[in-house]
């Protein structure tokens, strides 16, 4: 028998895709934008454990909300994307699991219908997430977590506003480990 089953060791692939609520906003000199609505949250992490249970990887991960509310131009798509360094630990026997991604974050904007789009500098912010899997194969695991990001981003310009964003929701995951 395999030694490696049901266990968080090695290679780590993990994928999760879900629905939520996404809001930023923004104000300077009396001047403010907010957006928010509901939301598509994604992301993928590859890396490795570095101990039994412990998993190093590197995430790319986003949260994008399609027409959302607010004074954002109507039809727009407005969404917060991150890289980071994906730090998830499982609580065995339980396959209970807690992540924590800090990351390099943009606000992005596309006002659809052939318009604009714009988006930030880089900017600070993280995704953290508590999950249950379930093993379905030996190496293969598929839960449900809840997910919750958010980014602090300058917009471009000259003496540019701060964006404040704030994702979370519902995924389903699946993983190989």
């Amino acid at each position: 028998m395999d030694p490696t089953v049901h266990r968080h060791l090695g290679f780590f692939f993990h994928l999760d895709v879900g629905g939520g609520y996404f809001t930023t906003s923004t104000s300077q000199s009396g001047v403010s934008l907010s957006a928010s609505g509901a939301a598509m949250l994604l992301s993928l992490a590859v890396g490795g454990a570095v101990g039994e249970d412990w998993i190093l990887a590197g995430e790319l991960w986003g949260t994008a909300a399609p027409s959302p509310g607010g004074s954002i131009a109507s039809g727009a798509t407005i969404g917060l994307s991150g890289v980071g360094l994906n730090v998830t630990h499982y609580f065995m026997p339980l396959n209970l699991f807690l992540s924590l991604t800090p990351s390099a974050t943009v606000v992005s904007i596309d006002t659809g219908n052939g318009g604009t789009a714009g988006r930030t500098e880089l900017g600070f912010g993280a995704k953290v997430a508590l999950g249950k899997e379930w093993w379905v194969g030996d190496h293969w695991g598929l839960g449900v977590a809840l997910q919750a990001s958010f980014g602090i981003n300058k917009d471009q310009g000259t003496a540019p506003p701060t964006w404040t964003s704030f994702g979370g929701g519902v995924v389903f995951s699946a993983t190989y480990n």
